[in-house]
């Protein structure tokens, strides 16, 4: 009977003979496992929920963690004073890999894609049809000349509604906005010769997905030319959702 009792016992007690605390200078208190490993400049501590989380080493402070567990071995209960304060550490949320649309999110609440039109006329479409998807030759010369020259070669200018409709495919966030920064001088030329009417800007990746939909104004592409305005802000300020 001794023996059983003995056995209970411990299974109650082992928990607390256990844990650790790791104090901060802050005066918070970390409730943990086991004492925490040390990484580089990072201390890595297992919390009393099984998580793992991770700390920088220099928030801790290591002689009122050694005292502290040597004042309070086996006593995993800890009173809130005004100069310590309980917490478990939240479990590191990971970096985002794509931080542009993390900033629309920020400024816009959200980034709905929308669908690109179609890049060439119906199968079958002839006459005044197939003409209406023809853009104007003064502005496709413009962009021709400006892509060119930039060495973008993955576009197409056509006309969609009555209005002048450039589809780009841009691979990455850079690409996005050279494609932007060259369409403004493709725009500002066709001004110049007398073309002077906004621009549909629609973008895609490489897999098809949306990178973003602009109306570009004569007015908005002379801004970006003379870098009155980043290409980066006009981004946020104008895609379309």
């Amino acid at each position: 009977m001794r023996a059983v009792l003995a056995l209970l016992l411990f299974v109650v007690v082992a928990p607390a003979l256990f844990a650790y605390v790791v104090k901060l200078k802050d005066g918070s208190l970390v409730f943990a496992r086991a004492p925490y490993t040390v990484k580089g400049k990072r201390a890595i501590i297992t919390l009393e929920n099984g998580t793992v989380t991770q700390i920088d080493l220099e928030k801790i402070d290591v002689p009122g963690t050694e005292k502290y567990n040597k004042e309070n071995f086996g006593n995993v209960i800890a009173l809130d004073t005004p100069q310590e304060k309980v917490f478990q550490l939240p479990t590191p949320v990971p970096k985002s890999a794509n931080p542009l649309q993390d900033l629309i999110k920020e400024k816009r609440g959200h980034l709905d894609r929308p669908t690109p039109g179609p890049a060439a006329p119906p199968p079958g479409a002839s006459g005044t049809a197939a003409e209406a998807w023809q853009p104007d030759p003064i502005v496709q010369a413009a962009f021709a000349h400006v892509f060119e020259g930039t060495g973008q070669s993955q576009y197409r200018v056509t006309s969609h509604r009555g209005k002048t409709r450039l589809l780009a495919t841009a691979a990455s966030e850079q690409a996005v906005f050279e494609t932007l920064s060259a369409s403004a001088r493709a725009i500002l030329a066709a001004a110049d010769r007398g073309r002077s009417a906004p621009v549909e800007i629609v973008l895609t990746t490489a897999s098809g997905e949306s990178a973003g939909t602009f109306e570009m104004t004569p007015a908005q592409a002379k801004l970006l030319v003379e870098r009155a305005v980043s290409v980066q802000d006009y981004f946020v300020r104008n895609v379309i959702f």
